[in-house]
């Protein structure tokens, strides 16, 4: 039987482990589409693969993201859409949602076969899940007011890279107006991406003032009670 101690213990080696989940989180979470975030963390955005019977079929990584299929995914498990932590829990589904791509979904994903090809799989799913879970905390620390990060100024980081994204996803569909020719136009997004990402990282890594201007650092240290 656990004692207060061991339980207080627990609680705090769980919400060190969320913190470390939510800062390594917003490090891999960036794009202003799915297929973008793959890009970045230098995955492929599909995979071709070839049937027993012989046929080539395409895996997509945006389709292992696409809400439909996760939603479908989660009432398959009879999980609650409402999913805000990533230790554990998050853990967890990404095993669950492995084994029904695989056998529960549709025929294409039994194809994957080879070492390499799983571990594609592995790693998209990593992130779909991720992302879905990260947004989810945002929007009910949003709409309602929950305390769903563990560590509060990841909220705010979270929220700066959603509004990246956002400004992102205006910025391509203006520049794809304007430039017609789009390997050009899709330098240009990357650029921009890569500088606004690039600043908001920057600023996330300056010392938070204290109230009045004045950093944590710059106050004088306290004595210990004797």
């Amino acid at each position: 039987m656990s004692t207060p101690s061991t339980s207080i213990a627990d609680s705090q080696r769980l919400l060190n482990a969320e913190k470390r989940a939510e800062q390594w989180a917003l490090t891999v979470l960036r794009g202003t589409t799915f297929t973008d975030c793959l890009k970045f963390n230098d995955l492929a955005p599909t995979l071709e693969v070839q049937t027993p019977e012989g046929k080539t079929v395409t895996i997509r990584g945006s389709d292992i993201y696409d809400s439909r299929t996760w939603k479908k995914f989660l009432a398959n498990i009879n999980q609650d859409e409402n999913i805000c932590q990533l230790t554990e829990v998050g853990e967890r589904l990404a095993a669950q949602y492995k084994t029904w791509l695989l056998g529960g979904h549709t025929a294409r994903y039994r194809a994957l076969a080879t070492e390499a090809d799983l571990a594609w799989l592995e790693r998209v799913i990593t992130l779909a899940v991720t992302r879905h879970i990260m947004e989810q905390k945002y929007a009910a620390y949003t709409s309602q007011g929950l305390e769903t990060f563990a560590n509060p100024g990841t909220a705010i980081e979270m929220g700066n890279l959603m509004l990246l994204n956002q400004v992102a996803r205006e910025i391509a569909r203006s520049v794809h107006h304007i430039i017609k020719e789009p390997t050009q136009a899709q330098q240009l997004i990357e650029q921009f991406c890569e500088e606004q990402y690039r600043q908001m990282q920057a600023l996330l890594k300056r010392e938070p003032l204290l109230p009045g201007g004045t950093p944590p650092s710059a106050l004088p240290a306290q004595k210990e009670e004797k």
